[in-house]
């Protein structure tokens, strides 16, 4: 950065922004001389008949090729030459002063005649403020995506592919240890990736996460927003390890009410062969939806307009195109959006949930619908039934169906924004009347935070079974959720007590597929490619929670497989009970068996 603005806003008096400073590009931070003075000076133009190679290779200082007024402007810090006092490092690609004056180097510049720099001056805090802006960490943290996709690529899509048809496979033909295993993985799993966050948190092991870029002096402490959200990421991991052990132990008694719906699931998907690879259809559109949506994204944030900032601050310096002191220009520039882009970037974000959810009612909506047929067949094995089911699904579901699953879809994503808008003004007006917080605001604020939540748990619930239902009866949205919440209601003990565990199963599992995922993240990341040089990312963190989001919404779309089979095989029994006055007439013996209250009643309360 310009060293004169910089020293100028190391002033308690200084209003200056050094975000705005003006600054130019060198191949490392310079470091005072040892037995003389340094300069850096900016890049060869005008009178300067220098090329950029040679001006790499004098090490950035043609100082004594300058004309007596470039001299005078320069001893006045105005450039176009400024002197090396202060030693910098390198952090996240920006040179950071050290408050630590070189003596030789400040002592020289005083016998040269140079204006007076004040050796206390803050200048170590304020360009760390700068680099550690907010502005700045989430730039850093968008270029770790950009200089990472191979990561999220293979971490975030091929993986979680893989690893999900591996669980359906082992739902098929291990079904009896699947819950047993899917419970040990999960907390092996959660504590690995914990164990993870506190090494690069620097709180076990030798590996912690570094700002600096390349050497440093050691004496020398520098830290950054990117090592707190660490922190506050190994923090919530540890909570989050600790609850995953204890509701492992919860439930340990209960995992053969699991293994007996799961056996169910496992007897539909291997009759419904289809069902396995059905899932990469939407994968597939999902995955081509967010290429070209991570690409309009890039244009809509590009889209605004370039304004010069206006400022009064004394940053003139010297212009060697126009060969003299110009104070123009030099408060930098900032992008402003329009109210139309601003609605279009809210609509974007809105569109890419809903779409989301789109897809997945739609690949719910099918799988239900290629279930429903084995149930209602009576489960006879057919020709048929391996894979013209989901063919026949899938063309009722484009056909008829698509309108209600958009419905749908459209009102759980309203409900989300505005959770997300309620949330985002909380939080503003909690930052603004922080001192005059009463106990009663604090409460109305977290409880309507509450309700919201449950009612999108609600309608989430709601809408998976409404899915269902228009599978099972071909009718519109609002009535088959009607439908279904009738029937849910009226078999409420006879679904809960072997959906509950089963549900949690498979939550376990989906948290397994998106933790793998998350774990091979940080191996990668931890690579010398990824630690160094230009491809060097400033923290692992928003790469490996980008796989590990991406790997949970790809597992959510396989898993939903078992989910949805469970729960149209359900739904569909309580539908057939109540057609035919409490006496199922199509459903199979194992569903019959799992479902038969007494036998389970007493399964539960047998000891081991």
């Amino acid at each position: 950065m310009n060293p004169n603005q910089v020293y100028q806003s190391g002033l308690k008096s200084s209003h200056i922004n050094l975000p705005d400073a003006k600054a130019i590009c060198l191949m490392e931070c310079p470091l005072p001389a040892e037995d003389g003075l340094n300069f850096v000076c900016d890049y060869p133009e005008g009178d300067i008949r220098l090329s950029v190679d040679d001006w790499i290779d004098r090490d950035y200082d043609y100082f004594e090729f300058l004309t007596p007024d470039m001299r005078n402007s320069s001893l006045q810090l105005q450039g176009p030459c400024y002197p090396v006092i202060f030693p910098s490092v390198n952090v996240y690609w920006s040179c950071q002063f050290i408050a630590r004056a070189s003596n030789v180097s400040l002592k020289h510049w005083q016998q040269m005649g140079g204006v007076s720099i004040d050796e206390n001056m803050l200048i170590d805090k304020t360009i760390h403020n700068a680099i550690n802006s907010k502005s700045a960490v989430l730039k850093r943290y968008v270029a770790d995506i950009g200089k990472s996709w191979p990561v999220l690529l293979l971490c975030g899509g091929f993986l979680p592919l893989v690893l999900s048809v591996i669980w359906l496979l082992m739902i098929r033909y291990f079904v009896a240890g699947m819950p047993w295993i899917t419970v040990v993985v999960f907390n092996a799993l959660v504590i690995s990736v914990t164990m993870f966050f506190y090494i690069k948190a620097g709180w076990i092991g030798h590996d912690p996460l570094t700002v600096v870029i390349g050497e440093s002096d050691p004496y020398v402490n520098i830290g950054g927003r990117e090592i707190n959200h660490l922190h506050a990421a190994s923090v919530l991991m540890t909570i989050i390890m600790i609850l995953a052990f204890l509701t492992s132990i919860a439930i340990a008694r209960r995992i053969l009410v699991a293994t007996s719906v799961l056996k169910v699931a496992a007897k539909v998907i291997g009759e419904v062969h289809a069902l396995i690879s059905f899932p990469v259809v939407p994968f597939l559109i999902l995955a081509i939806f967010y290429i070209f949506w991570f690409l309009a994204t890039l244009h809509l944030f590009s889209a605004g307009q370039v304004i010069r900032n206006d400022c009064n601050t004394d940053c003139c310096s010297y212009d060697l195109k126009l060969g003299k002191v110009n104070c123009d220009s030099c408060c930098g520039y900032s992008i402003r959006y329009t109210p139309h882009i601003g609605i279009a970037i809210l609509f974007h974000f809105l569109g890419c949930y809903w779409a989301t959810q789109f897809l997945i009612g739609c690949s719910s909506t099918i799988i239900a619908g290629s279930v429903a047929s084995y149930y209602w067949a009576r489960g006879e094995v057919s020709h048929d039934i391996p894979f013209r089911t989901v063919v026949s699904s899938l063309r009722r579901t484009m056909r008829y169906s698509l309108g209600s699953v958009a419905l749908g879809s459209l009102i759980v994503s309203i409900v989300e924004w505005v959770r997300f808008i309620l949330e985002t003004l909380r939080r503003r007006l909690k930052f603004v009347n922080s001192a005059h917080d009463s106990w009663f605001r604090k409460t109305v604020s977290s409880s309507s935070q509450c309700c919201l939540g449950c009612i999108d748990w609600t309608l989430k619930s709601v809408n998976r079974n409404a899915y269902i239902m228009i599978a099972i009866t071909g009718k519109g949205f609002f009535k088959a959720s009607a439908l279904a919440t009738g029937l849910i209601m009226k078999n409420v003990l006879r679904i809960g007590k072997v959906n509950v565990i089963g549900d949690v199963i498979l939550m376990l599992g989906k948290l397994c597929v998106s933790l793998l995922s998350a774990l091979f993240a940080f191996i990668m990341l931890d690579k010398h490619k990824y630690r160094s040089g230009h491809n060097k990312i400033s923290s692992p963190l928003v790469p490996v929670l980008v796989s590990w989001a991406l790997g949970y919404v790809v597992a959510k779309l396989f898993f939903a497989v078992v989910e949805m089979s469970i729960d149209t095989i359900i739904l569909s029994f309580c539908q057939d009970t109540e057609e035919h006055q409490g006496n199922a007439q199509y459903a199979p013996p194992l569903l019959m068996e799992t479902l038969d209250e007494e036998s389970e009643l007493q399964r539960l309360t047998e000891g081991p």
